[in-house]
């Protein structure tokens, strides 16, 4: 994670730091917390570029990645609409007390003889 010092007249980045406590120093000791406001900004997941939260097609984040990184190859996840178990039913099994209750029933019908 970063933090940047921002200059609040011109919206200017005056410096980076990779720890809080660093920052509020120069802040407080270089600048003043009157002309000046610390952000903090979240890196990409594969450089050191600031990331944005990104989502596959069905809304589910993917985590925080820059727009080069997001464009190329490195970004692993599906960008478009992939078939998923809840909305084409793919690869849906019973679950593992559905699976007991079948066995049981068919027990039953064997041994209701006896």
């Amino acid at each position: 994670m970063k933090y940047r010092i921002i200059n609040d007249k011109t919206n200017e980045v005056e410096e980076e730091f990779y720890t809080k406590e660093e920052a509020l120093d120069c802040i407080e000791f270089e600048f003043s917390f009157e002309t000046h406001s610390m952000i903090r900004v979240i890196q990409c997941r594969e450089c050191d570029n600031e990331g944005h939260e990104r989502q596959d097609w069905y809304g589910i984040s993917t985590g925080y990645w820059c727009d080069e990184c997001y464009e190329s190859n490195r970004y692993p996840y599906r960008k478009d609409a992939y078939e998923t178990i809840e909305r084409h039913g793919r690869g849906e099994r019973l679950d593992d007390e559905s699976r007991h209750w079948n066995n049981l029933s068919t027990y039953n019908e064997r041994f209701s003889d006896y």
